[in-house]
């Protein structure tokens, strides 16, 4: 008798086990928590998700995006392309499949756990909702939105007015790029992103401010969160200056009030940018996260800049970190 109360108690204890094990998994794969967060196992369930990760699904899989126009450098070897950065074996050893945004949609992107949009000026409406169902469904992965992607309207695309959104107020004005009409629906790709540009035209910083040609520009002074823990900036030193070349620069954006963001790293400008037509602050955001599980992370600086190839040739330092970081701090978060 007493063997068999044992031999129950036993079946219930792995049964007990096999449902926390399942559960969470399913908590890490949605998102819900960084496997670096499960209590006592930290990194060691990291290693035990991604092993059944990568036995059954192949991943952490990457894919970059790319468009034809805008900031950034996706593709291709020789000239610190991300696609370069993160195959190289002294910084992440990472494989990225590569896709022009006129040909993404859902099925090609849910096969993904970390998407990067870089380059990426021009994307229609349609490409926005994919990337939107590709981030906030349960078993998508996570989005790197850069730069000033998907700032340019499509041909058949349609921007968003206050009266589209509120028909009793006085005002219709164009709420921003990310603000997009498909239809009757309105796709709020700046709320999904956390972020809206301070200009509805000019958004990178040399568009609002001049900058000299074919030298690097101390745009300010990167300042991380005040804990400085975040997985996105571990090991950034607070205070680096961020040196930044013409057309080879940084979207200026502002974090939107009331969405469910937090503004990891930005940049301090030292003084006021005090400008016609313009109310910046001192500072603004380099890299924000949004969503639950901070599922989408937006780089106003494209990770290839801050190890831009022209810094080195110029004697200004370049920074790696971001890039590790943010494999890393997805994988590992």
């Amino acid at each position: 008798m007493q063997n068999e109360i044992m031999i129950q108690n036993g079946i219930r204890a792995i049964i007990l086990i096999v449902m926390i094990f399942v559960l969470l998994f399913l908590l890490t794969f949605t998102g819900v928590i960084g496997c670096s967060q499960i209590p006592i196992a930290g990194e060691a369930w990291c290693d035990v998700y991604w092993t059944i990760k990568t036995y059954t699904t192949g991943g952490p899989r990457v894919l970059i995006v790319y468009g034809d126009t805008g900031l950034g450098n996706p593709i291709g070897f020789g000239n610190g392309s991300l696609e370069e950065l993160l195959s190289d074996p002294n910084i992440l050893a990472v494989h990225a499949d590569i896709q022009h945004v006129d040909n993404v949609s859902y099925g090609v992107l849910e096969n993904y756990d970390i998407v990067i949009v870089d380059r990426a000026k021009e994307i229609e409406t349609k490409q926005l909702r994919a990337f939107v169902d590709y981030a906030t469904n349960p078993t998508g992965g996570v989005l790197v939105w850069t730069g000033d992607a998907g700032t340019k309207l499509g041909p058949n695309d349609h921007l968003v007015y206050t009266k589209d959104k509120d028909p009793d107020t006085d005002l219709n004005i164009v709420l921003g790029p990310w603000s997009r009409r498909d239809g009757d629906y309105i796709v709020s790709f700046d709320e999904f992103l956390g972020v809206k540009p301070i200009d509805k035209e000019k958004i990178t910083f040399c568009e609002l401010v001049p900058c000299p040609e074919d030298r690097p520009f101390l745009a300010g002074n990167m300042e991380t969160e005040p804990s400085g823990n975040h997985p996105l900036i571990n090991g950034i030193t607070r205070a680096l200056p961020l040196y930044i070349f013409k057309k080879e620069d940084f979207a200026v954006v502002e974090t939107l009030s009331g969405s469910i963001t937090n503004e990891v790293l930005s940049i301090n400008y030292g003084t006021e940018m005090d400008r016609v037509g313009y109310d910046l602050n001192r500072s603004s955001p380099l890299i924000v996260t949004s969503g639950i599980g901070e599922r989408i992370i937006y780089y106003a600086l494209p990770l290839e800049y801050y190890a831009n190839p022209k810094l080195e040739q110029t004697g200004k330092d370049l920074y790696f970190l971001p890039i590790e970081n943010m494999y890393y701090g997805i994988i590992k978060g």
